[in-house]
């Protein structure tokens, strides 16, 4: 039996080694022919497809993730180190900025890290962005008559989307007989729906490249997440709930609540929350989205209300913490992922409570370091009233949890971390966000200007990381 398993592994590494110089030989191919025959980007495409269709049944050639793991390892190194010294020109040099090269060994290597038995779903996922993705692009760079659209910073098209959609369609529909076979003709139909329109509104939401991250990763969530609802037969109920939250949501967006994208990253958290995690996971997020939305709208005379349009960023930067908890939790069950996932939310809440009740301050914030007076919603400030607010919003969240599931040594726990978080979130405002000052010393901002000047902190820090 030992002498099996080592032949196996002796036959895996081999093959480990041939995907490796192929890919090599790819790049070098292209390298030597790139100014004879076409583009860089028709190149870029070329290996695209080629390296993506490979990748895709990769986990039907490997009995485990080591090998597939280290290739991925091995080439996001080569793309990052590549892009940054500017050789590998041949899928490098494009027109747009874009760093799809070093997130698409990132999404590989995530998927193969951590969900390698999953063999059925990553063919799928990578399938569709091998194949739907480049057709999605071809198709919206030639196009006549393009309906153009810009939501985070790329230029996108209609007939873009609507060739992503009905490409990713004909990819789940064709594998759909051997995938999904357990499941009933409707229901294939309309997952297979679902995943396509998830997977473009992926694509039509990516910048710079990060498709190649997002489109892998929201298929191969959508493809268990509806595994998951058909396994524990709660379809309906399921599709009943999230029709409720689509319908408060776009309330939320009319009342400019929420920007277009927001809107879209509010639904995605809900459904992935609804459905991997259940009612304890979605209601603690929607008492954070309806309150932090009503008290973004409270005002105090010769303050200026705060926008409370949140954009996609805003939103995963609050809930994508939580999200994430939640979805760990289900492939990986843990009795203390709850009580985080809890505190992460206590933490969004509090920060936000504090910021909107501290607007009522009859005087300046103070900064949490210098203890200099600020301008009311500076970064850092922290007010009396504030502080009350952040501590009372964690309780909020605590309480929540303790109505569901928690103990009150839990509860408590959950109340501490998210109020101490949203100090230490005045900590960090205070020393390692970027403020801005205007060439007169007269202003300062937390948002880059045109000749601005970076003040405090560091660029790469904005308050949606902190």
């Amino acid at each position: 039996m030992n002498n099996i398993f080592l032949e196996l592994a002796k036959n895996e590494w081999s093959l480990f080694l041939l995907f490796f110089l192929s890919i090599i030989a790819i790049i070098i191919l292209s390298e030597l022919i790139l100014k004879k025959f076409w583009s860089n980007n028709t190149n870029r495409k070329i290996i695209h497809i080629t390296v993506g269709i490979a990748v895709s049944f990769t986990p039907y050639f490997f009995t485990h993730n080591h090998q597939p793991a280290l290739l991925a390892f091995i080439f996001l190194i080569i793309n990052f180190f590549s892009q940054r010294n500017n050789f590998l020109k041949s899928f490098h040099n494009i027109e747009r900025e874009s760093y799809g090269t070093i997130f698409f060994p990132i999404s590989y290597l995530s998927l193969a890290l951590l969900f390698w038995e999953y063999s059925d779903h990553i063919t799928i996922s990578f399938l569709i962005l091998a194949i739907a993705d480049p057709v999605a692009s071809i198709i919206g760079e030639n196009v006549k008559s393009k309906i153009s659209f810009n939501i985070l910073g790329d230029d996108k098209t209609l007939q873009g989307s609507i060739a992503m959609f009905f490409c990713s369609l004909s990819i789940i529909l064709i594998l759909s007989n051997h995938f999904f076979n357990n499941w009933d003709i409707q229901y294939r139909l309309i997952a297979a729906i679902i995943i396509s329109i998830a997977v473009t509104i992926s694509e039509a939401l990516s910048n710079k490249g990060s498709d190649n991250l997002s489109i892998p990763i929201t298929a191969f969530l959508f493809i268990e997440l509806l595994h998951n609802i058909y396994r524990n037969q709660i379809v309906f109920d399921y599709i009943i709930y999230n029709l409720i939250i689509i319908l408060i949501l776009f309330v939320a967006y009319l009342r400019r609540y929420l920007s277009v994208s927001g809107l879209v990253g509010a639904i995605t958290m809900a459904i992935f929350l609804l459905g991997f995690g259940g009612n304890n996971y979605l209601y603690p997020l929607v008492v954070f989205f309806i309150t932090s939305s009503a008290l973004s709208f409270v005002q105090k005379e010769n303050i200026n209300k705060k926008d409370s349009n949140r954009d996609i960023n805003q939103v995963f930067s609050n809930g994508g913490p939580a999200l994430f908890i939640c979805i760990v939790n289900y492939f990986q069950p843990n009795a203390l992922l709850y009580p985080c996932f809890l505190a992460s939310v206590a933490a969004a809440n509090s920060d936000t409570w504090g910021t909107e009740l501290g607007k009522l301050s009859k005087s300046n914030p103070i900064d949490i370091i210098s203890r200099n007076k600020v301008p009311q919603g500076t970064s850092g400030g922290i007010t009396i009233i504030g502080t009350f607010g952040s501590l009372l919003g964690s309780i909020i969240i605590g309480l929540i949890g303790y109505l569901f599931i928690l103990d009150k040594t839990a509860t408590f726990f959950v109340i501490v971390a998210g109020f101490l978080s949203s100090i230490v979130d005045s900590i960090l405002g205070s020393t390692n966000q970027a403020r801005f000052i205007s060439p007169e010393g007269s202003e300062i901002t937390e948002k880059y200007e045109a000749n601005y000047f970076l003040y405090t902190g560091s660029k790469i820090i904005n308050n949606d990381l902190v």
